[in-house]
């Protein structure tokens, strides 16, 4: 079995040398044929061994050429430097990058492809990686080319043999440009929100004394009206009382302006309440309206405008309920709530209205009164309370007798 590929002169001189020892010539001639078997043994196993090296070097061979593509036509960049920042090699990705034809990229340093600003920190980069021999990462800016504008460059690297150090270059330019344009955006809104802090200050300081000077106005006014209710009689009298409730409800609506910018600007901080203190303290400043109260002794969780809420729902059962509606308050529990309902046997609410009924500047009772703010008040602060709030008929079924507001109000110490 000749192998093709052996080197004549070397099977020449191996001849020549077993030639010049002659051991063989001395041997009996059942050893020289068990020596010539071994031999042919021994050739079999060199070829064999040879078959599989030559396989294994095939292998070897598309294995790098495999792995040469997926270093070539990899998404990122690859680049090997000398300790010096020199590029040793790079593959196609990085040379698109560097703006330069791979071939010419050999032993020009790295340096040189990027922004000034970047040089001295990517030098710091490269010192740190080769002293430490671990994985350090830096973001550089490459220099703008013909084909590129100028990139942001995220280089991670390592060092390999000896002061070699192998980097991937990944182009984070888009990463950049959102961070940057969010910073502009994030600059944008502090800068709008300093203007709208400056006009909303500005606001209050105009409805401060707006409000100050209305409310002295309408307590001069008040005075006046009083004045012309007790010395004016007939028709006279009659415009008098109506005056003297139109600068009721003047100071109506700036006592619920006012609440409505306690709701706005002061933290929710909510504690036990006597809820059955707040409800008859307020129905004591409606001595005129005939008012049922069925309650029960109950702390619930709210704050000082409580009794806002009942000031707002007894006082429109008092408007709008007419002078000879009876109003009823009741208090109970169920499922470790409290449910307040406040009645009233006026005329009712139409079933169109209640859907609309807490929105701000909705009327209603439909009679051309009230600013429209105290319902929304009242929803807004239940809702602070971790509670909820609807208006039904009294009796189900029959909205004209009577309206009843049902509101839900958080147990104290029920571990909420």
């Amino acid at each position: 079995m000749q192998d093709p590929d052996r080197d004549p002169d070397l099977r020449q001189r191996a001849e020549d040398e077993a030639q010049k020892r002659g051991h063989a010539a001395h041997l009996p001639e059942q050893d020289l044929r068990r020596l010539c078997h071994d031999l042919e043994v021994h050739q079999v196993e060199l070829e064999l061994q040879n078959e599989a090296l030559r396989e294994l070097q095939y292998n070897l061979q598309i294995s790098e050429e495999k792995y040469r593509d997926l270093y070539d036509f990899a998404p990122i960049g690859y680049i090997t430097l000398d300790a010096d920042g020199r590029i040793h090699e790079a593959n196609l990705m990085a040379a698109s990058m560097l703006g330069e034809p791979r071939a010419s990229l050999t032993n020009q340093r790295f340096q040189y492809f990027l922004e000034r600003e970047s040089i001295r920190d990517f030098i710091i980069f490269r010192d740190r990686v080769l002293a430490t021999e671990g994985k350090e990462t830096i973001v550089v800016r490459l220099r703008a080319t013909r084909e590129h504008e100028s990139a942001w460059v995220l280089v991670e690297g390592k060092v390999s043999e000896g002061q070699t150090l192998r980097a991937a270059l990944i182009d984070i330019t888009g990463r950049k440009q959102a961070e940057e344009a969010l910073m502009r955006r994030t600059d944008d809104l502090i800068r709008l929100n300093a203007e709208v802090e400056a006009a909303r200050n500005e606001a209050h300081l105009y409805l401060d004394i707006m409000t100050h000077d209305v409310r002295n106005a309408n307590n001069v006014s008040s005075m006046y009206a009083d004045l012309l209710i007790d010395l004016a009689e007939g028709d006279l009298k009659a415009y008098a009382v109506k005056l003297h409730e139109s600068i009721e409800r003047s100071n109506e609506i700036l006592k619920n302006v006012a609440t409505i910018r306690r709701t706005q600007e002061e933290s929710v901080h909510l504690a036990p309440v006597d809820l059955d203190a707040v409800i008859r303290t307020e129905i004591a400043t409606f001595p005129r309206a005939s008012i049922r109260y069925v309650g029960l002794p109950v702390e619930v969780l709210a704050d000082g405008l409580l009794s806002t809420v009942f000031n707002n729902l007894i006082g429109n059962a008092v408007k709008f309920g007419g002078s000879d509606a009876g109003i009823t308050v009741r208090v109970g529990e169920r499922d470790g709530e409290v449910l307040v309902s406040v009645e009233d046997t006026g005329p009712g609410i139409p079933d169109a209205v209640k859907r609309t009924l807490f929105t701000r500047f909705e009327r209603g009772m439909a009679r051309g009164k009230g600013e429209g703010l105290g319902l929304f008040i009242v929803r807004t602060l239940v809702t602070r309370y971790g509670g909820t709030v609807r208006v039904e008929d009294r009796v189900p079924g029959r909205p004209e007798e009577g309206a009843a507001f049902r509101f839900t109000l958080r147990k104290a110490g029920n571990g909420a």
